[in-house]
């Protein structure tokens, strides 16, 4: 590794041997050939945006270790090996026990760190850096509205594929569901019989085991669902609005294990979405009186309440949103009044400080029931429902040339699913032989039938 990254031919074995690093990373930086690279090589691979670490703890560390092999000369190099480290994502306590006391010789760096420091206590900042990457995976459940959600697609980024898993024996539709530690916990959604669920389920990531958790105290489905993490590193997670529930929100707590009834919104909705920014909750949109809305709550927990912020630009229910950077990416859907009905392939960003949305790059077709992802610094849009299909399409965004890529596409159609990221060395559960249409359950299974019966009988009723 030494002599080839010492080259700056641009080589495409250089290339290769800065992907090795940039992969290995953990490992490779308390080598001795790591030890002897020079400053600007290391510099390369520590600003890189994939890098793979656990932390950006793993960084410092890293320079740290680079500097004290010839303490002498190198600290010469401190303030441009420290501007490599992503101070902001460090917390306060590893910046005044671990940062200030190594470049305590180093005035400017010193005046960064504390920088960094006053404006993380600032109770209106929000975290811009880039995280690094981590060796993880999708795992992409649930997304078809006739066949229940019992399997799970699989994205693994060093291979570029999809796998599908065995069945999960997840026998529900419309459900929400979170990634707590170990545990993805599945909540509520639709049954067989049509009927909206109070029940919750966890599988274990460790050994695909499947458990049962205390119930919600109302049935829901066509809802959202978000994790956020505690001071003291449990995780609360948040049941929001739904079909039977509208107004209602529940919290459940990692270490209490019940769920309790707090704040309603404003608006009662389904079909709407929900992220985790800063600690507050953002929920935009959703389908109230037969009609979509732009509406965005923004739940606190110090005040346990919500409040409206800036109106989306387009009305908008059965989307997807994610949390990147600090800033809110809501795309695809359905806009539905009385006036008409449209499928929707505008995408916007919000910024909570300004109060202000703005139009993003749009998606290539217009569809609802997307899902989106931010994997690997990449923002993914998956599955979704067209104009009369579902589908395995997956889209990348190329910050580049600002416009949506196709990639590699998911392993059967979804739609309404919901994507996770999780350790890369998390169970990946046996792979399932897919029939000739794509899809791991037929159309025609009995759950599938007894659904459309259901579905049928509704409809003649009104």
């Amino acid at each position: 590794m030494e002599n080839v990254l010492k080259h700056t031919d641009g080589s495409k074995l250089k290339t290769r041997a800065m992907d090795l690093t940039l992969e290995n990373f953990e490992t490779l930086h308390k080598t001795q050939a790591f030890l002897n690279l020079p400053t600007n090589t290391v510099i390369e691979i520590l600003k890189s945006d994939d890098l793979i670490v656990p932390s950006e703890e793993d960084v410092f560390n890293a320079v740290k270790l680079w500097v004290n092999h010839d303490d002498a000369n190198r600290k010469l190099e401190l303030v441009q090996l420290m501007g490599s480290v992503r101070l902001s994502l460090l917390s306060i306590k590893f910046l005044v026990d671990e940062v200030i006391t190594f470049c305590h010789s180093c005035a400017e760096c010193l005046s960064s760190i504390r920088q960094v420091i006053k404006d993380k206590d600032d109770k209106f900042y929000i975290q811009r850096d880039t995280p690094r990457r981590k060796k993880e995976k999708i795992a992409l459940i649930g997304g078809n509205y006739l066949d229940p959600a019992n399997t799970i697609d699989i994205y693994d980024g060093a291979q570029k594929s999809w796998t599908l898993s065995k069945d999960i024996g997840i026998n529900k539709i419309f459900f929400s569901s979170v990634v707590v530690g170990d545990w993805m916990v599945i909540i509520g959604g639709h049954n067989s019989s049509d009927a909206s669920l109070t029940s919750v389920e966890y599988i274990d990531l460790k050994n695909g085991q499947k458990h049962p958790l205390k119930p919600l105290n109302q049935a829901r489905s066509q809802f959202s669902a978000v994790k956020r993490r505690c001071r003291d590193s449990s995780s609360d997670v948040y049941a929001i609005g739904g079909d039977y529930s509208r107004k209602s929100v529940e919290r459940w707590n990692s270490k209490i294990g019940n769920w309790e009834i707090i704040a309603p919104l404003l608006e009662d909705i389904q079909w709407h979405s929900a992220s985790i920014i800063d600690g507050k909750i953002f929920v935009t949109g959703g389908f109230r009186n037969r009609t979509s809305i732009n509406k965005l709550q923004m739940y606190s927990v110090e005040t346990n309440s919500w409040a409206y912020r800036a109106d989306m630009i387009h009305r908008r229910t059965h989307h997807s949103s994610v949390a990147i950077k600090g800033k809110l990416f809501i795309g695809g859907g359905f806009n539905w009044s009385r006036g008409g009905a449209y499928l929707l392939s505008s995408v916007e960003q919000y910024d909570p400080i300004a109060n202000v949305w703005t139009a993003f790059t749009e998606l290539p077709e217009p569809a609802k029931g997307i899902s989106l992802c931010f994997f690997q610094n990449k923002l993914l849009s998956m599955g979704g429902f067209l104009q009369w299909d579902y589908s395995s399409q997956v889209w990348e965004y190329d910050e580049t040339s600002m416009s949506w890529k196709a990639s590699p596409g998911l392993s059967r159609d979804r739609a309404y699913a919901v994507a996770h990221v999780i350790p890369y060395d998390s169970i990946i559960w046996a792979p399932q032989q897919l029939s000739a249409d794509n899809s791991a359950h037929g159309l025609f299974s009995v759950w599938a039938i007894q659904r459309k019966i259901n579905i049928f009988k509704k409809f003649f009723r009104k």
